[in-house]
């Protein structure tokens, strides 16, 4: 699954959008916004399809949430005042989800109070829409958001040495990623080892985990598996651990030759040349 990936079957009627789970390989970022009132959905939905982006739609913060933790979005936009589940205690959720933390969340509010900024910052917000808004503000502040999530992710896409703390400012997410990269190195030397496992022991199925590593290093988690194991593989080597099969061997590769063009994929030489 390092291209495919298991995203919403954006079926449109009348404006409305009905997830669905399929294969595909768009890479189209996905966006679900999240209000109650019609006109305004409708208003958003229109104008981030016309510029790209797949939509998602729920009408109030219960329904959001189940539509959130399902699909795992790009981004989502949240209305204050809704039904259910304001937008305060949905933004306060989809922070305290493992599964969703990491989403760029913008809420759209008619007050401009001081009060009620730092209660949204609070709860975990990125950025606001201020009722009423033009339709380019609404791409321009999408667009940023996006792009600066991209940019954090391209510095993580083929780095194997990973420190969460510089992934995420948030906890959870850090939380994640330290068990991610503790539970490949418990398993290290099993060759049987896989995105499966991994999913397993990280309390996800394989799709969420796939969507959440995307997200956060622009790796898959198979990708992720070997790049660790690769970078233990050249640890061994600066200390002279063992010959080139020992060290295959013990980083979870029965083939010495795939060992070695793996090795040389993501350092740049065999391992029989690596000096570090």
């Amino acid at each position: 699954m390092d291209k495919y990936e298991m995203i919403p079957d954006i079926s449109a009627t009348n404006n409305k959008t009905t997830p669905g789970m399929i294969t595909t390989a768009t890479e189209l970022p996905i966006i679900l916004v999240v209000e109650d009132n019609g006109d305004v959905r409708s208003f958003i939905c229109e104008h981030l399809r016309d510029n790209g982006y797949t939509v998602l739609e729920s009408p109030d913060g219960e329904d959001g949430l189940s539509k959130a933790g399902e699909i795992i979005p790009d981004l989502i936009i949240t209305d204050v005042m809704m039904p259910k589940v304001d937008g305060y205690e949905f933004s306060k959720q989809i922070r305290a989800d493992q599964k969703t933390s990491h989403i760029p969340l913008i809420m759209l509010t008619a007050k401009a109070s001081e009060d009620s900024k730092i209660e949204g910052l609070e709860a975990g917000v990125d950025d606001y829409l201020v009722k009423p808004f033009s339709a380019r503000e609404l791409q321009v502040r999408v667009r940023n958001l996006i792009q600066l999530r991209k940019q954090l992710r391209a510095r993580f896409s083929n780095a194997a040495n990973i420190e969460p703390s510089e992934v995420s400012d948030l906890p959870l997410d850090q939380v994640f990623l330290r068990k991610v990269i503790d539970t490949i190195k418990s398993r290290m030397g099993d060759e049987t080892f896989g995105v499966e496992d991994l999913a397993s022991n990280t309390g996800m199925s394989v799709t969420h985990l796939n969507r959440k590593l995307r997200a956060l290093l622009d790796q898959s988690p198979g990708q992720f598996i070997r790049s660790q194991r690769l970078q233990r593989a050249a640890e061994l080597l600066l200390q002279n651990a063992g010959n080139v099969a020992e060290i295959a061997y013990r980083v979870g590769f029965s083939d010495q030759a795939h060992f070695t063009r793996s090795f040389k994929k993501q350092f740049g030489c065999p391992p029989t040349k690596y000096n570090g």
